[in-house]
């Protein structure tokens, strides 16, 4: 909802000054938060009473007409004959009342009992309620007045004060607790509208009572504590006030705990006693002395590093996010955000920003300097280059069978050429070993997730696991992080190529027999190992922990003929990589 802002006329200060006034003793006037200061003039006619008369003021018709829904609408909308009054437009009751006439065009209850909705519809939303809530409150009191006995049960009233007589809480809590409470405060004081009325005016009197009790205690000892004083004087005055700043990053304002640094944001103290008005004022006294704490923080990343990321990709400092990592040109070239206070200056934030973007550079070139060199290396082989161009694209990590076409075309002699660039073709995928080390697999799968906007729902799977069962992952998000997918099961690539030579060895007459070196590999029970060998189409022998050897199951594929020179591929493999 769009919020507009003005300045209070001179019978509105008036009221106000009057609320706030002393009876024997002399006061002076003052603003608070983000109010401009009230002039000499508005202050000596507020002092002597010489205030503008008031020359209109809102009306509606009170004499309904309630013999149709027609000619209801039509008296609710009836204009004022004398200039001095103004219709009231955009009234709650008017409006829900307008809802249920037309949600009833068809439907007898709400046509036969106007009077009785038009009350219904009066219920004030003292907890100011979403629109679609309010209107459920008063559809239900509706019904239940014009159903069987007329009258709101006992059961309902009771699961509604369900809860609401807690006293404890912050002013937020209590606030919205006593506006329920008023809310069917009304609604048990309406003549004949609740069953043991008697009981629920008293028990709602009573909740009423002790809640506002409580929120004054809460808001009393939150207008009396010290940080109001301290920062209405700063405010007023313009002072520059003690501020200190401990081994423990907590900020101090002439000795009253504030907030806390956290890396170089500031962070305000909120507590139940602290109100909304508050926040504002304490971050404008606290942030006229962390500044230059800030840039002596930032100076200090700037001389000794001593940084990291995170699991979130956040660049890391002491423990304390300093910023952040989110999309950029390509999956490998995030940008950078810096999570830093208002107060730090634009020249400590540009000095910062080239810092991290040299660091970030070389910390990507440890980690995943295979993967980033795929795109340097100058191929003349098209079939090669398209080979990397792949690997690059995919994260690192292909399934063979997908690119297989693509392999068969590279000649041998340049096929050599791939274990010098980290690369291993083994037989169910072709990727980069070195990027299944943990570190790298969290920070590539990240930057992965930040240029794709993929959700925390793709979690990646801890290290050290080779096999997995039962995941509810994506598969395709898996094979990024360095798992093969067979039905619910799931085999970490490397492992799944070091079975395979495994099996390989162990193979006699096209016949292996399980062993438990195969099964350690996996770190999976013996049973999971069984059906995870049918999943891989081995077929088992009549000799007891025996499979067949005969590998995957060939797909039946329409035999596709193509020239060599004008192949489907040739676009993107003819592509320079830079």
């Amino acid at each position: 909802m769009e919020k507009k802002t003005r300045r209070l006329n001179l019978v509105e200060m008036s009221q106000i000054a009057g609320r706030a006034g002393r009876y024997k003793n002399d006061g002076g006037f003052g603003t608070t938060g983000d109010c401009e200061t009230l002039n000499s003039d508005e202050i000596e006619k507020i002092e002597k009473h010489q205030l503008p008369d008031t020359r209109t003021i809102y009306w509606r018709n009170s004499k309904l007409d309630f013999n149709s829904p027609e000619r209801l609408i039509d008296s609710l909308e009836l204009k004022p004959t004398k200039k001095s009054l103004l219709r009231t437009n955009d009234s709650l009751d008017e409006s829900v009342l307008r809802f249920f006439l037309k949600k009833g065009l068809n439907n007898i209850i709400y046509n036969k009992n106007l009077e009785l909705l038009w009350e219904c519809c009066q219920i004030p939303d003292f907890e100011k309620k979403a629109y679609g809530q309010h209107i459920n409150v008063i559809d239900k009191v509706f019904k239940f007045l014009c159903t069987r006995k007329n009258k709101i049960p006992s059961s309902f009233m009771k699961e509604q004060l369900k809860g609401l007589e807690r006293d404890h809480g912050n002013v937020d809590l209590l606030s919205h607790r006593l506006s329920n409470v008023r809310t069917w405060s009304y609604v048990a004081n309406k003549k004949n509208w609740v069953e043991n009325s008697d009981y629920w005016v008293q028990l709602t009197k009573s909740i009423e009572d002790k809640l506002s009790d409580k929120l004054h205690d809460e808001l009393t000892k939150s207008f009396i504590d010290k940080k109001i004083s301290i920062l209405s004087r700063s405010l007023k005055q313009d002072l520059v006030l003690s501020t200190e700043i401990d081994d423990k990053n907590k900020i101090h304002i002439d000795g009253q705990l504030v907030g806390e640094l956290k890396g170089l944001k500031f962070d305000i103290e909120v507590t139940p006693k602290t109100l909304d008005t508050d926040i504002k004022s304490i971050k404008k006294a606290a942030r006229k002395g962390v500044e230059k704490e800030l840039i002596k923080r930032v100076d200090e990343i700037l001389a000794q590093g001593k940084i990291d990321i995170d699991q979130e990709s956040k660049i890391v400092w002491k423990n304390y996010p300093i910023a952040r990592l989110k999309k950029g040109n390509d999956y490998l070239n995030p940008e950078i955000e810096i999570i830093a206070d208002d107060s730090l200056d634009e020249n400590s934030k540009l000095k910062l920003i080239a810092y991290l973007n040299k660091w970030l550079s070389k910390y990507k070139n440890d980690l995943l300097g295979d993967l980033i060199k795929l795109t340097r290396y100058k191929i003349s082989n098209q079939y090669l280059r398209g080979l990397l161009f792949q690997l690059y694209e995919n994260n690192g990590v292909i399934k063979r069978e997908s690119i297989e076409k693509i392999v068969k075309l590279i000649p041998a002699e340049e096929r050599k050429k791939l274990w010098g660039m980290g690369i291993k073709i083994g037989r169910y995928h072709i990727y980069l070993p070195k990027m299944l080390k943990p570190k790298a697999v969290e920070f590539r799968i990240n930057l992965w997730k930040i240029f794709h906007n993929l959700s925390n729902y793709n979690e990646i799977p801890k290290s050290g696991l080779n096999f997995l069962s039962n995941v509810k992952v994506e598969k395709d998000f898996l094979l990024l992080c360095g798992f093969e997918k067979f039905r619910n099961f799931f085999v970490r690539i490397d492992i799944l190529e070091k079975l395979f030579l495994k099996i390989i060895e162990n193979t006699k007459d096209k016949r292996f027999k399980v062993n438990s070196e195969m099964m350690n590999l996996l770190g999976c029970s013996k049973e999971n190992f069984y059906k995870l060998m049918t999943y891989m189409n081995y077929k088992k022998d009549k000799v007891i922990d025996t499979y067949i050897f005969r590998g995957e199951r060939k797909k039946k594929e329409k035999i596709i003929q193509f020239d060599k020179k004008e192949n489907p591929f040739n676009k993107l493999l003819s592509l320079n990589i830079k």
